[in-house]
């Protein structure tokens, strides 16, 4: 990855606060501010969407709504390769009709025929992981629990050798700031979020993972299963099929949002739960309300925070005239606290009624597709905490956040409970 000239941006552009240590931790009351500003135009000529009903409005308006953060000026300047980076070349950052045509193939694997046979070892991996925890009357949330089920289902959903889980383990945090990068250099105009070092790092990193990956799609080539990467391989659309560098690319798609979205989805939970032991109570009272209590949880605090569009064109949004290239910066996780949508949105509440859905997984075309998938595995989670962890206790002074800010996670939660 080539890094070329920067022009440094104004620190007065509002995003740098969300690289603070106090405001990762609880970005909450700086969001509601935000929201009271309306729409915030930074210096560079960026605009910062906080409200529900805008976000909602561009998220579904694709056409004019582009995804294409690596085609920002931003990115062009300070990494003029970009597009040739195999893991910013991706679904994530692809527009119609490239996006269209992989997203209709990509959907054919996760088929209800594919994805049935998803929960019976979900809840295999849980019970292994709980076993190995429960005895000891304390774990980390992060490493002994989410990031083990993660890892463990994307293992089994790929078809990839256990003793290869570690190293997988090594490569998810580099993998997921590298998805950042797009979103942070086109919203703040330049690369100063990250060091030349960091750089360095994540292209060392993602040129490796893509290496693995590329190499197992070779090897499963050969001899083709009932897994993910198979099911890649076999499916077609109108006679065409993914090119195996779409494949590679979708393969480590897959695993890079699969880890991020799941972790910080079940972290998130286990603090809310511990910080809200009333809602604890209900749940332990009805574990029937486990997939309500996810749905909350990705409502309350949203694993994602940010989400990048670029204007495709001029257009007017939610009463708001946006200028062509302008890029736009959906701060998701402001949106699903609005009150306008979620009345007492501050707290969190496992039985909410609502109908405005939540911001969570993005709308319309680029929907997360493994939404359903991360969703399982933290209902799955949520209700064997209830049933099994008695005196359920996250503690506080244990929560470190890590630096990223696009997908916002814990890096650390001690949790305790009485067997």
């Amino acid at each position: 990855m080539t890094l070329a000239g920067e022009r440094v941006a104004s620190r007065d552009n509002p995003l740098y606060a969300l690289l603070e240590a106090e405001t990762l931790a609880d970005p909450y009351p700086m969001l509601a501010k935000w929201r009271e500003m309306g729409p915030i135009e930074t210096e560079d000529g960026s605009l910062i969407i906080s409200d529900y009903a805008t976000c909602m409005a561009i998220l579904r308006d694709h056409a004019a709504m582009g995804n294409d953060t690596l085609a920002s000026p931003a990115m062009q300047r300070v990494f003029p390769e970009a597009t040739e980076e195999p893991v910013l070349n991706s679904i994530f950052f692809l527009d119609d009709p490239a996006h269209g045509r992989q997203r209709r193939l990509v959907t054919k694997a996760f088929t209800p025929r594919i994805t049935a046979r998803y929960e019976p070892w979900i809840r295999e991996i849980v019970d292994s992981l709980f076993a190995k925890f429960i005895a000891n009357g304390e774990f980390d949330g992060v490493e002994d629990l989410a990031t083990g089920l993660s890892l463990g289902v994307i293992a089994k959903l790929l078809d990839i050798p256990a003793e290869d889980i570690p190293q997988l383990r090594e490569w998810s945090s580099d993998m997921a700031l590298s998805t950042e990068l797009p979103t942070l250099v086109a919203s703040f105009h330049n690369a100063e979020t990250f060091t030349r070092d960091e750089l360095i790092r994540l292209t060392q990193t993602t040129t490796t993972v893509h290496a693995y990956f590329a190499d197992l799609i070779f090897k499963r080539r050969k001899n083709l299963g009932e897994d993910l990467i198979s099911s890649l391989i076999r499916t077609e659309h109108d006679g065409r099929k993914l090119s195996r560098r779409e494949v590679t690319n979708t393969v480590a798609t897959v695993f890079i949002a699969a880890h991020e979205s799941t972790t910080n989805l079940i972290t998130n939970g286990l603090l809310a739960l511990s910080r809200f032991p009333d809602q604890l109570a209900q749940l332990r009272q009805d574990p029937s309300l486990a997939m309500s209590t996810v749905d909350e949880v990705l409502r309350y605090d949203c694993p994602i925070l940010l989400i990048g569009r670029v204007a495709l064109e001029g257009k007017q949004v939610n009463g708001i005239d946006i200028d062509k290239d302008t890029i736009v910066t959906l701060v998701i996780g402001s949106g699903n606290r609005d009150e306008r949508e979620f009345p007492q949105a501050d707290e969190f509440r496992i039985q909410r009624q609502s109908k405005s859905m939540g911001l969570a997984f993005g709308v319309g075309a680029h929907y997360c597709l493994g939404n359903s998938l991360a969703k399982l595995e933290a209902e799955i989670v949520f209700r064997t905490v209830a049933e099994r962890l008695p005196d359920f206790h996250v503690h506080e002074d244990s929560l470190s956040y890590r630096r990223h800010v696009v997908v916002r996670g814990l890096d650390t939660q001690r949790i305790t409970f009485k067997a």
